[in-house]
Formats: C-alpha cells, sequence, structure tokens
C-alpha cells in the first residue's frame, strides 16, 4: 500500500433499481468512500422522464444540482429535457423553476427545495448534486394528525442505512 491510498476511491458498480436510471452507477458517498470527505455526489444518468426528488427538503449544508446533456462531448447540443424544480427559502412559498437548458443551481444552507422532476426527455440527462456533506441527509417537513408541524431526518449511514430521525421528537410534540 501507497502512503496516498486513502485519499483514493476506485468507483463501484452500484445498481440503482430505478426504471429511470442505467442498471449501473458510479456512486461516491462521501466518509463512506473516502474517510474524512466533505462532498456527497452521485453521477446520475436519466434515460426516461420521471420524478428524481418526490418532497420538498433542505440540508444544513450547500448542494449544487447539475443538469447537463449525457454526451459530454458536447453537453449542450445533447441537452434535450424540460425539469420542473421547487425552490424557496419558505416551505409554503416555494417557486416552480423550469429548467430547459444546461443549467447549474446553487442551492444554500436551510433552503427548501424539490419536488424535482423531468417532465420531458428527449436525449438522456446527466444530473449531479453535489453535497457538501460527509453523508447524504434530507429534512422533511411532516404534519401530525393534529396539524402540528415537525421535521423528520432521512441521515444515509445511520444504523438502518436511511434512519428516520425526528425533531421535535413525536412524543414531545403536544406534551
Amino acid at each position: 500500500m501507497g502512503q496516498h491510498d486513502g485519499l483514493f476511491y476506485k468507483f463501484e458498480k452500484v445498481r440503482t433499481n430505478s426504471g429511470l436510471l442505467p442498471t449501473f452507477e458510479a456512486y461516491f458517498r462521501g466518509d463512506a468512500c473516502i474517510k474524512g470527505a466533505q462532498i456527497y455526489l452521485p453521477y446520475r444518468a436519466y434515460l426516461k422522464p420521471g420524478v428524481i426528488d418526490p418532497e420538498p427538503h433542505f440540508h444544513r449544508d450547500e448542494e449544487y444540482l447539475a443538469f447537463v446533456g449525457h454526451d459530454l462531448r458536447d453537453a449542450f447540443e445533447s441537452f434535450d429535457a424540460e425539469i420542473e424544480l421547487w425552490l424557496g427559502e419558505d416551505y409554503d412559498n416555494m417557486e416552480k423553476i423550469v429548467i430547459t437548458k444546461p443549467t447549474m443551481i446553487r442551492v444554500p444552507q436551510f433552503y427548501w427545495h424539490g419536488p424535482v422532476e423531468i417532465k420531458r426527455l428527449g436525449k438522456p440527462l446527466f444530473f449531479q448534486p453535489v453535497l457538501f456533506s460527509s453523508r447524504y441527509y434530507a429534512i422533511r417537513r411532516r404534519t401530525d394528525e393534529d396539524g402540528r408541524v415537525y421535521f423528520n431526518a432521512l441521515c444515509e449511514g445511520m444504523p438502518s442505512q436511511g434512519e428516520i430521525v425526528t425533531f421535535p421528537p413525536a412524543k414531545a410534540i403536544g406534551e
């Protein structure tokens, strides 16, 4: 082993289990791939229209969303898609954004975004979310049966690979 081995990650073929994506993809899951890494970025090629992310959420870290044509020899001519994405500082006042050209979107910390949906796809689309965090997590707003708002955090890398953490704790709501 060389002295720099801990700085390299050889991509593994990760099965997607999605009808929108190729069977396999390259995925970099931050600290799970390189100890101490503070970036989380999948490489995704979408082949069919559909919902990428179904719910509004935010992260405590900045995120960038890149949408380009999949043929990187010409990411502009190979872009043939229409994507809808909702974005805003306030959950109740998000704005619908329609993307029809190669675009990079900066999503500031604690900024609501989603759902994200590919409405039309004429050619494969390269979508790369870049989250400046060691692991993926998403904070989602929920409402209980009495109309009280609480938040859940979906956190990759927790004991159950996607454990839901609720805050304030569900038991404490209404106490």
